[in-house]
């Protein structure tokens, strides 16, 4: 008999933690588990990973598209002391019908055997959810995420409630450890699972380029892939080292992919170093492979991470990874300097002279060759199997 699996996460939208739920789901063992799927906001079309969830698998939406647009709408107004008021009571209210739905949702299941909590999004609740093995994974550095003392333990008191708790790279287990070490012994390791041979065939996709992509592609440039988001995403010190690297009279071309809350403030940082004929904004496009692919080399610059996904995605391909020594992963994935280039969070000299030493030296391929061989860890195919084994436990 098929073992439940109900899987909870909070979006179908664009992101890192979205896109390895969607990779499980595609490569989990469909015909040994009964898998639903369990979201928190549907939000209507901006759910672009909704039509790759597997027919096999049934899902269910939390809080309504009409709920989140209201969210939504009076979030953008909250400046207002009567928009900020309604916003807090549907934020509030969401998460309200969100118990609730849930524990409808539980008595619609029947008996669960495993409950995975894909985000830690039910951690509020999940003394409540009654299943026979629960499972957290935890895709970020707590501090980074959580900031103050009290949140942090109060956080620790929640995971405590689970089974298991996953971390997804070995820095980040060392690091839940080290704050909860009364949670030792629930405390694994699984990697996030890469489709190679996806990501590989991706690369070589030119659909979704239009005439001047196509122009911008056949220009030398180095990429940055992920969110505009300044508070995560250090993009100032990203600017100002290409500012730094005009001044040396080198003008290499950035190419930024992606979209969010930061993208007019980040432009204004490009206005501000004139750097408009270096570093472009592309937007947001469903496959950044074929960008990557003919880059140069790949830039990440953040003051913390979940994990990191673009810079396996750029090993896979053979990329050269310079990348900012931020918690949690990039050291971990870079080999601590074996497999790639690593920067002091926040230092634009140090990135600067990085980059002039790759742009005018070129001598990184043994980087390269060793992040070559030391990535197949993140295959799904390896991955996948420690995920049914936590399953069948």
């Amino acid at each position: 008999m098929k073992k439940r699996v109900v899987i909870r996460s909070g979006s179908l939208r664009m992101g890192g933690l979205e896109r390895v739920l969607i990779e499980v789901l595609q490569t989990i063992n469909k015909e040994k588990y009964n898998i639903s799927l369990v979201i928190d906001d549907d939000c209507g079309e901006a759910d672009i990973f909704k039509k790759d969830i597997p027919k096999e698998i049934d899902y269910y939406f939390l809080k309504s598209e009409t709920l989140m647009k209201k969210i939504s709408f009076y979030r953008e107004k909250k400046n207002n002391l009567l928009y900020k008021g309604l916003y807090n009571f549907y934020l509030s209210y969401s998460k309200y019908i969100a118990c609730k739905n849930m524990e409808k949702l539980i008595e619609k299941f029947g008996k669960i055997d495993v409950l995975i909590d894909f985000d830690a999004g039910a951690a509020k609740y999940i003394e409540k959810i009654k299943a026979d093995n629960k499972i957290v994974w935890i895709h970020n550095s707590i501090p980074s995420l959580k900031k103050k003392k009290d949140k942090i333990e109060r956080f620790g008191k929640r995971l405590a409630n689970y089974d298991k708790i996953v971390a997804i790279c070995d820095e980040m287990k060392e690091e839940l450890i080290s704050i909860y070490p009364y949670l030792k012994d629930k405390v694994v390791r699984i990697y996030n699972p890469f489709n190679f041979e996806r990501i590989e065939k991706l690369s070589e996709d030119r659909s979704e380029l239009k005439d001047e992509d196509i122009k911008l592609l056949n220009e030398d440039y180095c990429l940055a892939v992920s969110r505009l988001d300044i508070l995560q995403k250090d993009y100032l010190t990203l600017i100002k080292a290409f500012a730094l690297l005009k001044e040396r009279g080198i003008e290499k071309k950035l190419y930024i992919i992606g979209d969010g809350p930061s993208k007019n403030q980040i432009q204004e940082y490009i206005d501000k170093y004139n750097l408009n004929s270096q570093i472009k904004l592309l937007g947001r496009y469903k496959n950044p492979y074929i960008w990557l692919k003919n880059s140069d080399f790949f830039i990440h610059s953040s003051k913390f991470e979940g994990f990191g996904l673009v810079l396996v995605e750029a090993g896979i391909l053979e990329k050269l990874v310079v990348a900012s020594n931020c918690k949690v992963g990039p050291c971990e994935i870079l080999g601590y300097g074996k497999n790639g280039i690593l920067f002091k969070v926040g230092d634009e000299k140090e990135l600067a002279t990085k980059l002039e030493n790759i742009i005018s030296k070129g001598e990184y391929k043994n980087l390269v060759k060793n992040m070559t061989r030391n990535i197949e860890k993140f295959n799904k195919n390896i991955v996948l199997k420690e995920y049914e084994k936590l399953i069948d436990e």
